[in-house]
């Protein structure tokens, strides 16, 4: 359980335990509409009802899983960020051609970080940072921290092989995002109708990973 502004809500752990396959299909329905619609409207302009039409839950649910709009709001979050930060884990990082491996992790990065889904994300998140410091710092932890982690294991892994020179691989992993973020970050958050097509997003990592091995093989 977590307790937040004196209302207790299940974790998402202890709720997967506690409600069974029928009971976590019904709470995935209604995280899966309340995205929807914070996406779509903002937190505040949507209410509780709103949600549970759309996933076709009922409010004792809802109120028993998450505690409230908040609590739901959380966990919503978390949820995005935990399914992020396991796509990247799933990216074979072994001992093959950096180039490759460099150029995939940057490929699904960028595919997650300049989605259609993304402005509308970051903005939620602006939108809702002074209600909910707690939620940014859990992102920050949760979701950047976290690929920044998996990238900055794999070059120090890499450079013990020999297939690159890192000296201070948490470094190299902050620049190395910090490249693919670029402007086509603000360029989505700007103009989210005008996103890189498959083919640019392609052109634009794999010139990334070239610049970025210049400085570390």
């Amino acid at each position: 359980m977590s307790e937040s502004d004196g209302t207790m809500t299940m974790t998402p752990d202890a709720c997967a335990r506690a409600c069974g396959p029928r009971g976590d299909a019904r709470r995935r329905a209604i995280l899966d509409a309340a995205w929807t619609l914070f996406l779509e409207k903002g937190f505040e302009r949507t209410t509780l009802g709103d949600i549970i039409a759309l996933s076709g839950g009922s409010r004792s649910t809802l109120y028993e899983q998450f505690g409230d709009k908040d609590g739901l709001f959380e966990t919503a979050i978390m949820l995005k960020c935990s399914e992020f930060i396991e796509r990247m884990r799933q990216i074979p990082l072994d001992g093959g051609d950096p180039e490759r491996t460099l150029t995939e992790f940057g490929m699904n990065f960028t595919e997650c970080v300049l989605s259609p889904e993304s402005p509308k994300f970051l903005r939620l998140l602006i939108a809702s940072g002074d209600q909910f410091p707690q939620v940014i710092d859990a992102f920050f932890q949760g979701a950047p921290d976290a690929v920044r982690q998996i990238l900055s294991d794999y070059l120090r892994e890499a450079t013990v092989r020999g297939q690159l020179r890192v000296t201070d691989p948490d470094h190299a992993a902050t620049t190395f995002l910090g490249f693919l973020h670029g402007d086509q970050h603000l360029k989505m958050l700007l103009r989210p109708e005008r996103l890189a097509t498959p083919e640019e997003l392609k052109k634009f990592v794999e010139g990334v990973v070239r610049i970025f091995l210049d400085g570390v093989r």
